[in-house]
């Protein structure tokens, strides 16, 4: 069947899901099933343009209940990227069985002028008529999942009651047999000294150190299919979860309840609620604001992908506000410092940094093409960009969080740089509010539709007493020192040049160049050398910098101010930020974790 050469070409993206993961290992499945049947289509209407794209939307083993789905994002990125002009399903239920989930994809395939087509339900979306039965195909499909959810859910909570354990492998302390669970004697012993050494210790790591030290690990259990899982150290985690698993105490947890189960109780009533106490106690804090008005808290993230969480300290009856990196256990394995920042501060720089963003018309039509706007739109909108950073800076600064919250995906703190990622969706809707409420965007539409926007902003913001941040080394008698005097004369005669230009503010760049006895031209690279790096400086003074660092390279580059991306272009490292490990076994650490 030839194409029709005056049919626009249709790209069809073919989508299909499978709830369960069984037989997802086999050659032929229901999602190969679907995609079989959904290709044949495509091909029966090639007379009209339409062409299979390559790319495949797989989601085995994911409910149709929501839409924290990969290969349903990853569609939605490619729709916004305009990549996509059809989405085909072999049955709409295979797309969501939410009918407000699904009113949420359809607003969006209108935006992008997407069709839907289901196969085996004959309708058309552009016409009321085909809305209608496809709003009502949704509703039973809907219901068909409401009610095997709530059947499930009675066949737990009934099993439950009676005291038993639904399903999964056994939890440690306890085997499986058939009249329910069984204490196994020697984890029993483990987990009753896991609850003596926290109400003891009264920390979760001192608890995981105690445990590892007398040798104890998690025990080996086999799933199912006959893999074993266990037989490792055990980590603060997982003391964390043996202290709060209600198991021990006799008990089976429940939504929002307990249960009183058949097995027998491994420790006792009152050890269980010392426990529970002292745990609450110690709970996190949620990332937030914390009776403050700093409005970043929740959205920071240093960039080894730490959280990082507001910190309030009180010196001599005044508060200090910084973010701080969260503990994370594999940075104390690796002995990484904590990325301070001071809260103030990061404040105004990021406040100051996104009005510029939306001042910057380049940078904010290039956020705008991201998400698919081009043509009129993309001029209207690109033409709000200043009355937006306007508006931004007039909102009250009580009501910045949650525009913030909103408007900002998420923030990445570097020793030299910032990346701040913006929502295009929500970028959109903040360029056309109308300012007479506040700006909380729809987070419901954030997990099927969230491309983001990055821009950096060139800046140190990490600081703390201990960790300065000019990295300069005294030299030691060990280094091995070849000092070029070329590059130390280099670097001399630029901070003359510098001094010269402080003594004499009237002098014209000719005249300072006659003074120094160099062409004006020579005047201004040295005088760009101020900006070197200070410990490339102090490299070249001590002769440690990289063999291949001369003076023509050094004079003849276009340094920039930016002192990573100098490291990077003369051959330099990058500092190493890391705690010394005795540092750490005062407070808990394990020292085998340095292996």
């Amino acid at each position: 069947m030839s194409v029709d050469q005056t049919s626009p070409i249709k790209r069809c993206a073919i989508y299909t899901r499978k709830s369960s993961n069984q037989r997802l290992d086999h050659d032929v499945n229901s999602l190969v099933t679907q995609r079989e049947i959904c290709s044949a289509y495509i091909k029966s209407q090639q007379y009209k343009g339409w062409v299979e794209l390559t790319d495949r939307y797989d989601d085995g083993g994911h409910s149709g209940s929501g839409l924290e789905r990969p290969a349903l994002a990853q569609l939605m990125h490619d729709i916004e990227a305009g990549k996509v002009d059809a989405v085909v399903v072999y049955k709409i239920d295979r797309l969501t069985r939410s009918l407000f989930d699904f009113v949420r994809l359809i607003e969006i395939f209108d935006r992008q002028n997407i069709t839907l087509t289901s196969i085996s339900q004959a309708f058309d979306t552009s016409d009321s008529m085909g809305r209608m039965i496809l709003n009502i195909l949704l509703t039973f499909s809907q219901f068909e999942r409401e009610l095997i959810s709530e059947r499930t859910r009675d066949s737990l909570r009934t099993r439950k009651k009676h005291g038993l354990v639904h399903g999964g492998l056994p939890p440690f302390g306890y085997i499986s047999t058939k009249d329910g669970l069984s204490i196994d004697k020697a984890e029993a012993a483990i987990v009753r000294f896991i609850f003596k050494k926290f109400l003891q210790t009264r920390r979760y790591t001192a608890v995981m150190t105690a445990v590892r030290e007398a040798g104890y690990c998690s025990s080996v259990k086999l799933t199912k299919q006959g893999n074993a899982r266990g037989g490792t150290l055990m980590s603060a985690g997982t003391v964390y979860g043996i202290i709060r698993n209600p198991i021990y105490v006799g008990e089976i947890r429940g939504i929002g309840t307990t249960y009183k189960g058949i097995h027998e109780p491994i420790i006792s009533q009152e050890d269980w609620e010392a426990a529970q106490a002292l745990s609450a106690k110690r709970k996190k804090r949620p990332a937030d604001a914390r009776d403050t008005k700093h409005f970043l808290a929740g959205l920071l993230w240093d960039d080894l992908g730490r959280k990082m969480r507001l910190d309030l300290n009180w010196h001599r009856g005044k508060t200090y506000c910084a973010y701080v990196s969260s503990n994370a256990y594999w940075s104390q394995r690796e002995y990484r410092r904590a990325y301070r920042c001071n809260a103030d501060n990061l404040d105004t720089l990021i406040f100051a940094s996104v009005c510029d963003f939306f001042s910057d018309r380049g940078r904010l039509r290039s956020a705008l093409k991201g998400l698919g706007v081009y043509d009129d739109e993309l001029h209207e909108l690109s033409t709000r960009g200043k009355a937006a950073a306007i508006r931004l800076n007039n909102t009250p600064s009580e009501k910045l969080e949650e525009l913030f919250a909103a408007l900002i995906y998420k923030i990445e703190v570097g020793e030299e740089r910032l990346a701040i990622y913006v929502r295009s969706l929500e970028l959109r809707r903040f360029l056309l509010w109308d300012n007479n409420s506040i700006f909380r965007g729809r987070p419901a539409d954030w997990p099927c539709s969230d491309t983001r926007y990055e821009f950096e902003v060139a800046a140190r913001t990490v600081t703390a007493e201990r960790w300065p941040s000019l990295h300069i080394k005294p030299q030691s008698n060990s280094q091995v020192a070849n000092p070029d005097k070329k590059l130390v004369n280099l670097v001399q005669r630029a901070r003359k040049a510098q001094r010269l230009v402080e003594e004499h503010r009237e002098w014209s760049i000719e005249e300072l160049a006659h003074k120094q006895n160099c062409r004006p031209t020579f005047f201004a690279r040295l005088i760009r050398l101020n900006y070197l790096a200070p410990d490339i400086v102090t490299a070249i003074l001590d002769g440690t910098q990289p063999t291949t660092l001369t003076r023509k390279i050094v004079l003849e580059s276009n340094i920039p101010t930016d002192w990573a991306i100098q490291r990077q272009l003369f051959g330099f490292s990058a500092p190493e930020r890391r705690i010394a490990p005795q540092q750490l076994f005062g407070r808990g650490m394990w020292p085998t974790a340095t292996k």
